[in-house]
């Protein structure tokens, strides 16, 4: 009975999360005259439905390119990313050197700074390097300054201490250096937290906007977060076609949570954190 209790329980809440979300995908389907009649009875109501918005919110919102921008800035943060956070956690775990401890300290230090303290900073920075203007520039100066982060140097770098050291002592018999002890017996060992990484940075980056709406100034570098921020600018404001944008721009994070969903799991969630 108790069981059951909790099951119900579950249940309810999780459908109480569910209930916006299954309004905002099926309102997208629905004339922009009927999005907001019904309320949530309107969810059991197929009459009208169609792909008119999807069409208009797609052209609209230039959502083509600003996907394309999006997946380029993500894919090229993820590629960097997770070469150098764990190699600098990697260094922080095992190798011995002066200032190990203040170094890493530092790095906690920076975990607590959110992006809008560093924003003004990071924009003389790219300023300064000529990153801004073309498109290539602006791809550069939206990837670059996030390819590191101090969490994910943490967080990697606790992984790599919780492994045995037999496994790479064995490699050093084997006749490995400290290049190939971590890329092809460290790493391969910490596949799981990489893959929490990576969905970490995947949610972190495709919702940018505060970064992206400063550094980005043409309309051919925007985002989808931009493209998304457009239609609520943009006359007519057809709400319609802002619920399909948001689907249209919910998909891809769904789709790669559900691509690692298997490698993202509470114990190792937990053993990196302890």
């Amino acid at each position: 009975m108790k069981r059951a209790l909790g099951w119900l329980a579950a249940g309810a809440i999780a459908l109480g999360f569910l209930l916006p979300l299954l309004w905002m995908l099926h309102a997208s389907f629905r004339p922009e005259a009927e999005v907001f009649t019904g309320g949530f009875r309107g969810l059991f109501s197929f009459r009208g439905l169609g792909l008119d918005n999807y069409a208009a919110a797609w052209r609209r919102a230039a959502l083509g390119i600003g996907l394309l921008n999006s997946i380029l800035q993500v894919a090229g943060i993820l590629g960097l990313g997770l070469l150098f956070n764990s190699m600098a956690a990697f260094a922080l775990a095992r190798f011995e050197f002066a200032g190990r401890r203040l170094l890493f300290g530092l790095v906690l230090v920076l975990i607590i700074l959110p992006v809008e303290v560093l924003a003004v900073p990071l924009l003389l920075t790219v300023r300064d390097l000529g990153l801004t203007g073309g498109y290539g520039r602006t791809l550069a100066a939206l990837v670059l300054p996030f390819a590191v982060k101090a969490f994910n140097v943490y967080f990697l770098r606790q992984h790599f201490l919780a492994l045995p050291r037999d496994l790479e002592e064995a490699a050093v018999v084997d006749g490995a250096g400290p290049f190939r002890i971590y890329w092809s017996v460290a790493l391969p060992a910490i596949r799981p937290a990489l893959a929490t990484v990576l969905v970490l940075d995947v949610l972190t980056h495709w919702s940018d906007f505060i970064w992206p709406l400063i550094v980005c100034t043409r309309a051919e570098t925007r985002t989808v977060q931009l493209a998304l921020a457009n239609l609520f600018t943009q006359p007519p404001i057809q709400w319609g076609d802002i619920l399909a944008c948001a689907v249209l721009v919910t998909l891809p994070v769904l789709l790669v949570f559900r691509l690692a969903q298997r490698h993202v799991v509470a114990s190792d969630l937990g053993a990196g954190i302890k």
